[in-house]
């Protein structure tokens, strides 16, 4: 394990169909390589847009966290297991299993490695919140 964290990337919204099990397994090759265990795309422009989308890869047993979400937000599970804790609940995701992420305290938490995509429609005068 080389890095920590990947470098960033600029966000852009692909120019043309994505194969996002292609998108994933690579991101997991990279997760893998990392010592945070973690790895994200942006997959279409971030700030100040309607609609932001992230896949991310984490091996099992790594965690993402944000105090908050800029937006309503949702998660689509490709593939693994994975849940979502906040101070209300608790969300168990299976592969290909979908679920809206609650806005505050929110922590995802790979059970295996998992490979998901992050949707999240940001707010009038709200500002990105990464995790």
């Amino acid at each position: 394990m080389s890095h920590i964290h990947a470098d960033r990337r600029p966000s852009s919204a692909p120019d043309q169909p994505l194969d996002l099990a292609a998108a994933g397994d690579s991101l997991m090759d990279e997760a893998r390589g990392m010592s945070s265990g973690r790895a994200a795309k942006s997959l279409t422009p971030g700030a100040h847009e309607p609609l932001t989308q992230t896949l991310v890869a984490l091996r099992a047993g790594v965690h993402v966290g944000a105090d908050r979400l800029n937006g309503p937000a949702t998660i689509y599970l490709l593939r693994g297991t994975a849940t979502i804790d906040s101070d209300d609940e608790t969300i168990a995701l299976a592969s290909g299993q979908w679920a809206a992420i609650p806005r505050l305290g929110s922590d995802l938490r790979a059970g295996e490695d998992a490979v998901a995509l992050i949707t999240v429609a940001p707010t009038a005068g709200s500002s990105d919140v990464s995790g």
